[in-house]
């Protein structure tokens, strides 16, 4: 597989070429699909007609079809396919240069049919041309190679710093008010509680936040910007090029039946950041996640993220339309938004990482009796430094243990010596962990344990 800026600059190449990539019925559309795809995936496409294409050819693990929605933005590489309606029946095919939600650019073979005239190649050479969308539609996407960093030399690279720009958005404004339930809607409710709060934790935390304009609607703005080929002045465009944010973070809330609960994060093809993952976090341990993060194709601002390259999430913060959610945050205001917030950050704000530590001690009291010579330590930990040999614990000796803890592979036992020569606390290792499910109690110690 190429990278997609490989495919690009060799779809490039081809406009103004005469293509024949079968070498038969001179330049037929096909042939300018088919030498992009081969070069890009290393697969050819198979079928009789072009409007078959997606149903002829197996893409299973190195290309998606979609079928065209009013939302959907094709992407730069992505093929086109035509309906029967098209090419006397025949359908077409072309590969997308660029496009916005009205149109899109092309490179093609024989739209204007003058690829094979009276038995023999003619005069129609591979095209730079825009059309209009119908439906049905389809459009074949690769799956590009990961581009690989150049390295122009071998230097130490300096530490990412800490503090980010952030942007915040809360969805809908203008005329559409988004959402509505539970005596409220999306619109104003976000832009009341929610993206004031987020933002001042963040500030908190160090971070520098801007706040999209609440008396405008980033989704609209940006739609504007598509209609007028502008990618510089509106919307998310205007985001990226002014702004230059670490990342964006735009704010809804779902709609659904009553009973539907819980929010979750919604992002492009790129994979799941600390900061997606971290904002899940915080809405599965406060109002509940009905979903996983997911990955859609069919929201604008999403499309227009993966083609620009930010770093953008929409977050569904929970449902408009359950009360038990709107309950939740209403009651919970400082500390959910708080913990949103927290996830943005990677750990709580003013606090140590995000997220629960993971238990390694438990306050469980028994006795040690040996059966073979232990090695004692000042810390539960191998690492920990050893006592004297002569301290170690003999075949045959016990001590009464107040705790136990599970590290480097070992379940360790806290105690003091049962002489009283010595009121400190040590530790030594009574068995390793072998268990699957790291449960003690099903271990084979080295030596008894007579639980308390």
């Amino acid at each position: 597989m190429k990278t997609q800026a490989q495919a690009i600059k060799y779809l490039n190449s081809l406009e103004g070429k005469f293509v024949d990539f079968d070498n038969a019925f001179g330049f037929q559309c096909y042939d300018v699909a088919n030498a992009y795809w081969y070069h890009t995936t290393g697969h050819k496409l198979y079928g009789l007609y072009a409007k078959n294409i997606p149903t002829d050819n197996n893409f299973t693990g190195y290309a998606t079809v979609y079928n065209n929605t009013p939302s959907f933005l094709p992407l730069p590489g992505d093929l086109v396919v035509w309906n029967g309606n098209w090419g006397e029946g025949c359908g077409h095919v072309a590969v997308v240069t660029q496009a916005n939600l009205s149109q899109f650019q092309v490179i093609e073979n024989n739209w204007l049919g003058g690829g094979w005239v009276n038995g023999k190649p003619g005069w129609e050479r591979a095209t730079r041309r825009w059309h209009t969308y119908d439906f049905p539609m389809w459009f074949i996407r690769p799956h590009y190679a990961k581009s690989k960093p150049v390295i122009e030399s071998i230097v130490k690279p300096k530490p990412k710093p800490t503090k980010k720009k952030f942007v915040l958005v809360a969805g809908h404004g203008y005329n559409d008010p988004g959402a509505t339930g539970n005596g409220t809607n999306e619109r104003d409710f976000i832009r009341k509680n929610i993206i004031d709060n987020v933002a001042k934790y963040l500030r908190s935390a160090g971070h520098t936040v801007t706040l999209y304009s609440k008396k405008q609607d980033m989704y609209q703005d940006t739609a504007y910007g598509y209609n007028r080929g502008d990618t510089k002045n509106y919307g998310l465009y205007w985001v990226k090029n002014k702004l230059k944010p670490d990342a964006v973070i735009e704010f809804h809330l779902d709609w659904s039946g009553s009973n539907a609960s819980g929010g979750h994060v919604i992002k492009s093809a790129y994979a799941a950041d600390g900061i997606d993952k971290g904002i899940q976090k915080a809405l599965q341990d406060t109002v509940g996640t009905i979903r996983g993060i997911t990955t859609r194709n069919d929201l604008l601002n999403v499309n227009v993220s993966y083609n620009q390259n930010i770093n953008y999430r929409l977050v569904e913060l929970g449902f408009i339309t359950s009360k038990k959610d709107m309950d939740y945050i209403k009651k919970n205001l400082q500390s959910f938004t708080k913990a949103i917030a927290s996830g943005i950050n990677g750990k709580p704000i003013g606090g140590t990482p995000a997220g629960k530590s993971k238990k390694i001690t438990w306050a469980w009291k028994g006795r040690f009796t040996a059966n073979t010579l232990i090695r004692v330590r000042t810390t539960p930990s191998t690492k920990g430094k050893a006592v004297p040999k002569s301290d170690w614990i003999k075949k045959g000796q016990w001590v009464d243990f107040v705790s136990i803890t599970k590290a480097n592979g070992y379940w360790w036992i806290k105690f003091k010596y049962p002489n009283g020569a010595n009121n400190k606390y040590f530790y030594c290792a009574v068995c390793r962990i072998t268990d699957k499910n790291e449960r003690i109690k099903k271990e084979k110690y080295w030596g008894k344990i007579k639980w308390k």
